[in-house]
């Protein structure tokens, strides 16, 4: 599996005054990611097709259909192109979320999922190329095009309630200027009732399933139960087993489908290693509660006992009356033995006389006491019930933002807004200053005092950093450093040079810890840290890149092979140059080129 060092592109929104921390280069790669992620399996879909049951004759039409549709920033509309069970478990859930953000204020009511007016995608030279695989039913398909980008910051739907509470009553600029990338995307789709569909969850099977064999033509058979909480118990009886096959079938197909058809490739070398594990789990005197009505019911556990051994260790927890009791060996720990854990934590904190916390915990139960249960969801699917590990998590978190009004939310965010001051005037949670400085400078001109002094009794010039599209430079001669420490002291710099200069007098007085500095910003000898900066490193081209990697690369590995620095806090192109293939990888979209570099890293 290729997991992403320091500096891998992610999908990030940049607000204003980060400039300086990363560069523009990289907003390209974050939103054509986001692009990526709706059409892979994210919540993408096409718009729905007159008379039918949705889908696209073939897969080509498929993948025709998608681009369409992302370039018309239609989120909602590509429903229909989703396999059904997949459209189904998505369409609802995301409708639900966008209104209670809405509803309390986090986004705007021009939030739309039909047209993300945020964002302004097109693009060119759009080529899809089907890939039948050794079944009828499954179709990969590589999808190639350069794809263009624009975040218009205007049309961001930032709700009233974030305005105020996190950006102190004026709306951030975010923008990006216009960018293009290549895109090289490998989706799979799936046949069902003679349409052709997009699958999420295929395509992260396909994708995994190259060079380990063919599709299989026989999947594990889901089997439901005859009640709803007979589908939890199932649950409990397959942990019991250690039994994986009988796990994965008790999944709602709806949403395991891809995971059933594929298991077979992989069960029973799974099931292998869970026997070498020799532990043994038991329960027993489960206790369920159902709520709800129709083919949706959500399942609260209200108790079990569970045994677990292994060799010499022996554990037994136990959930009766809503506590928790946990037997180690001849240790028995009761959650309930010293009443309320929250009332518990917040006494070993130091805290129960804090009248700001208290108010804190009061408004956050007053908040959530008329919140909905939330248990293990479960689907009726063909007459059997079976559990839903991507409906619980849905359920879950909109069960928490249907208990809350717009009101509440604010009262809540006031008031950790209150603790956090009551704490930072108090020495902090564990007894630190934070944003005080206590050395005497009686005497002293403040317009001669260091301009990365915390005294609150000196004031700079506050400094406005402009959005990505704007093209004066502040006046950074004198940062504003009231509240800052550290590295984010440093980083109000727009300036590289003084940003360097910072991050070095850091280290040396000891308010930064050099093992938290990126190696290109903490060796400066090495004559790179600029381009990380600026961000001129992500926009390079593949020839310029590599000529950076290639020329940088030895600078650093002499501080590792010092053992001043470890090879893992080195981005790939001054760790291993010689495995990026010529490319500048943050520009990359292949995710076969980023197994291959995984692999060769790692290798």
């Amino acid at each position: 599996m290729f997991i992403p060092q320091e500096g891998a592109p992610t999908a990030t929104v940049v607000a204003a005054n980060t400039v300086g921390k990363r560069g523009k280069g990289k907003m390209i790669g974050g939103l054509l990611a986001v692009v990526a992620l709706l059409g892979a399996g994210g919540f993408a879909v096409s718009k729905i097709v007159a008379g039918s049951d949705g889908g696209a004759a073939n897969p080509t039409e498929v993948g025709t259909h998608l681009m369409d549709s992302l370039a018309a920033e239609d989120v909602l509309g590509v429903v229909d192109l989703l396999l059904p069970g997949e459209r189904d478990m998505m369409r609802q859930p995301l409708i639900d979320m966008v209104d209670n953000l809405k509803r309390l204020g986090v986004a705007d009511d021009t939030a739309n999922l039909q047209k993300v007016g945020a964002l302004d995608i097109s693009f060119e030279n759009v080529e899809v190329k089907p890939t039948p695989t050794n079944v009828d039913d499954v179709s990969d398909i590589r999808i190639t095009a350069k794809g263009t980008v624009a975040l218009d910051g205007k049309k961001i739907p930032i709700g009233p309630l974030l305005i105020d509470e996190a950006f102190g009553g004026t709306r951030p600029g975010v923008n990006s200027q216009t960018q293009s990338t290549d895109l090289d995307w490998h989706l799979a789709t799936v046949k069902h009732g003679g349409r052709w569909y997009l699958s999420a969850f295929y395509s992260i099977a396909e994708n995994a399933r190259k060079g380990v064999g063919d599709v299989p033509e026989t999947p594990i058979v889901a089997h439901g139960a005859d009640t709803p909480e007979g589908a939890v118990q199932a649950i409990f009886n397959a942990v019991d087993d250690l039994d994986l096959q009988a796990l994965i079938a008790t999944l709602n197909p709806n949403e395991a489908e891809a995971l059933q058809r594929y298991a077979p490739l992989f069960i029973d070398k799974a099931q292998s290693s869970v026997d070498k594990l020799k532990v043994n789990i038991g329960f027993s005197d489960t206790k369920f509660t159902v709520a709800g009505s129709g083919d949706r019911r959500t399942v609260s556990i209200d108790g079990f006992k569970m045994h677990f051994s292994k060799g010499s260790q022996d554990v037994t927890v136990e959930l009766k009356g809503g506590c928790t009791v946990m037997t180690v060996g001849d240790t028995t720990t009761d959650s309930c033995a010293s009443g309320n854990s929250i009332d518990s934590m917040v006494k070993a904190l130091g805290l129960d006389d804090n009248n700001d916390v208290q108010s804190l915990i009061k408004t956050v139960r007053d908040a959530f006491k008329d919140m909905k249960p939330v248990g293990v969801t479960v689907q009726n699917v063909g007459g059997k019930w079976f559990v839903s590990p991507v409906g619980t998590g849905a359920d879950a978190i909109l069960a928490v933002m249907a208990a809350l009004d717009k009101g509440e939310l604010t009262d809540i965010i006031d008031g950790i807004k209150k603790v956090s001051q009551t704490l930072s005037v108090n020495g902090g949670l564990f007894g630190a200053t934070s944003g005080t400085d206590t050395t005497d400078t009686s005497g002293t001109d403040p317009a001669s005092t260091d301009p990365t002094s915390t005294d609150p009794s000196v004031t700079y010039p506050s400094v406005t950093y402009p959005s990505s599209t704007e093209t004066s430079v502040p006046d950074t001669s004198v940062p504003d450093t009231s509240g800052a420490s550290g590295m984010d002291r440093c980083y109000q710099h727009v300036d590289y040079a003084a940003f360097s200069a910072c991050i070095t007098a850091g280290i040396n007085d000891g308010s930064i810890d050099a093992t938290f500095v990126p190696a290109y910003f903490r060796f400066a000898d090495c004559g790179v840290g600029e381009k990380y900066f600026n961000g001129g490193v992500y926009s390079m081209s593949d020839a310029d890149f590599m000529a950076f990697a290639t020329a940088a690369a030895p600078c650093f590995k002499k501080y590792v092979d010092n053992g001043t620095i470890s090879v893992y806090g080195l981005p790939y192109e001054l760790s291993r140059p010689d495995c990026l293939e010529g490319k500048n990888w943050y520009a990359a979209t292949d995710s076969a080129y980023f197994e291959r570099l995984g692999s060769c890293v790692s290798g």
